[in-house]
């Protein structure tokens, strides 16, 4: 533990006020300029480059007002990115409209995306703050110190510094990290809030520290990962740009300690879009803990949608998703749960996105709605009168995005260029909950699809309980009857083709259910399935192909000629043509 590192923050005591200050910015009622300037929504605060500038073209933050130098040049230009505006240094600091916004080259237009993402700053305000050249110009700037972190903490806090050592960011644009700690166990603790500790904030884009199980592989120096990390699902603490911090509700707080986590893995998040090699980054977290246990022990529910298929230049796509009140009703135990703070997560397309609260069919209140998202300036939803959640009730996640910059489908992913649908919904008191997450994959509970515990589970008709275990007498059998049958990239042969007449009529491995566990082989390299499902599929082009000749459109017809090639098809041909054909003819 190291406190030297905290100088700057007062000596926690009784009652001392510890608020913290997570900005959020509201742009004004002409935020849709933003989209005529290239990186309209990600310009940074001169004072605190974690926060973003809502009103670009304003003296104000968040807009509205006088303008700056750089919004009078705008609306000199007829409130459009042009040439002249883009050469123009419109804040006398030595580096062209163009340079601070990431368009070097003049070369953005509405829709697009900028050359570059990051490295950005304000284009109305002369940088850096105290250089010569910028005396007398940035009159309207009011810098007062940064916000500070503050939260109400017991008077016996202290805190713990959890850093990666300096660590040479890969050449690749995302990379997630992790590596594990040792929380203090000399006691049992409450961890009651978190504070960043920046090192590269070029690169830095969230830290995300999780809970982990008493049997967890540690990483001792950081190392690449995913973001699923293997006994270790609980998040404690969370940072993103554009917080200053976090403080838990003043009731509850996480267990640590003898009887609560006893480590934890940090996964830091760095988004490199120029693929530098001279990158170093040695950020990490200050967490803080007390031995004054509070009422309650807190917990943090994931909601939302992991199926997520967004086509180049749609201005409005919406998905959506449901924590059922089937899950709820058998997951939520011993009691009610109550939320206590609520945070929307997409990626870059995001434009809306809200988590609506219902019961019983009756909508009873948003729990968070933002009509404006922006990836860069999260925003919390704090409930200080904590909100009851039954069992029964529901949640319903809406997500709406906008691809008119994109030339690809964009999928659900963990890259920044890929998206996300998922609310963060913090509670408490975590015994009464008995999961982690309540998600959707497409129409489907994924709790279903990974069928917890011992009670069997249908859907769809599928026994999702006995097909995700390879042993299970009934799911044994059928793998080995595709392998005795089907054989990987080796075409149509006879005997597969008559066996799947049968086998095709096992409700897990078609429509919905059958596509989520294909995807899940991939995803999760599961090597048996990816085998069973390829094999399985050997005969589905020809067979596409012979439903569709019998029951589509003639220009379906068309888009399927009769071939030979598919036994001597690579593996990616085969199975880009079984997934075409299964989508032209569903």
């Amino acid at each position: 533990m190291d406190l030297s590192d905290l100088s700057n923050i007062a000596n926690p005591g009784k009652h001392s006020s510890f608020l913290v200050l997570l900005v959020a910015n509201f742009a004004d009622g002409y935020g849709t300029f933003r989209d005529k300037i290239p990186n309209g929504r990600k310009v940074p605060h001169p004072c605190d480059p974690t926060t973003i500038w809502g009103g670009v073209g304003h003296e104000a933050q968040g807009g509205g007002g006088q303008r700056n130098p750089f919004g009078l040049d705008f609306y000199r230009e007829g409130k459009t990115w042009t040439p002249a505006l883009c050469q123009m240094d419109s804040d006398g600091d030595g580096k062209t409209n163009g340079q601070e916004l990431g368009d070097p080259d003049c070369e953005w237009t509405p829709n697009k995306v900028a050359k570059y993402i990051v490295g950005l700053s304000h284009p109305g305000v002369c940088e850096p703050l105290g250089d010569p050249k910028c005396t007398g110009k940035n009159a309207f700037l009011q810098c007062d110190d940064p916000p500070k972190f503050t939260c109400d903490m017991e008077e016996d806090t202290i805190n713990q510094t959890l850093k990666f050592p300096r660590t040479t960011v890969p050449p690749w644009e995302t990379n997630y990290y992790c590596m594990t700690f040792d929380l203090l166990t000399d006691g049992d603790y409450h961890l009651i809030g978190s504070q960043p500790l920046i090192d590269n904030a070029d690169v830095l884009h969230h830290m995300i520290l999780y809970g982990c199980k008493d049997t967890v592989f540690a990483t001792t120096t950081p190392q690449s990962c995913g973001m699923k990390k293997q006994n270790c699902d609980d998040m404690i603490a969370l940072w993103a740009v554009g917080f200053n911090g976090d403080c838990l509700h003043k009731d509850s707080g996480f267990r640590v300690g003898v009887n609560g986590y006893k480590k934890a893995i940090l996964e830091i998040h760095w988004n490199n879009p120029d693929k530098r090699t001279d990158h170093m980054d040695g950020s990490g977290m200050y967490i803080f803990l007390t031995k004054t246990r509070r009422i309650h022990n807190t917990g943090i529910l994931l909601v939302g949608q992991n199926y997520i298929r967004i086509p180049p230049r749609s201005p409005r796509v919406v998905v959506t998703a449901n924590c059922s009140r089937t899950d709820t009703s058998r997951f939520i135990v011993n009691g009610p749960v109550y939320f206590t703070r609520a945070l929307n997560h997409m990626h870059y397309l995001g434009r809306e996105m809200k988590l609506e609260y219902y019961r019983d069919g009756k909508k009873l209140r948003d729990l968070s709605y933002e009509t404006d998202y922006s990836y860069d300036s999260p925003k919390t939803f704090e409930f200080t009168t904590p909100i009851e959640f039954r069992p029964g009730d529901e949640i319903i996640t809406t997500c709406v995005f906008s691809s008119m910059n994109m030339n690809r489908t964009v999928y659900k992913g963990d890259a920044t260029n890929d998206e996300m649908c998922l609310g963060f919904l913090t509670y408490h008191p975590m015994e009464n909950l008995t999961l982690t997450t309540c998600t959707q994959w497409q129409d489907i509970s994924e709790n279903s699809l990974n069928a917890y515990g011992d009670k069997v589970i249908i859907v769809n008709g599928c026994n999702t309980t006995a097909f995700i275990d390879d042993n299970h007498p009934a799911t044994a059998a059928f793998i080995k009857a595709v392998f005795d049958n089907c054989k990987m990239l080796s075409g149509c042969i006879p005997e597969c083709r008559a066996f799947l007449t049968e086998a095709m009529k096992n409700p897990c491995v078609n429509g919905s259910v059958g596509a989520y566990y294909r995807e899940l082989a991939v995803e999760k390299r599961q090597q048996t399935r990816f085998s069973m499902f390829t094999a399985l599929d050997s005969c589905n082009t020809e067979i596409a192909r012979e439903n569709c000749q019998a029951n589509c459109l003639d220009t379906c017809k068309e888009d399927y000629k009769p071939t030979s090639e598919a036994s001597t098809a690579t593996s990616a041909t085969l199975m880009a043509s079984i997934l075409f054909t299964i989508f032209l003819c569903l």
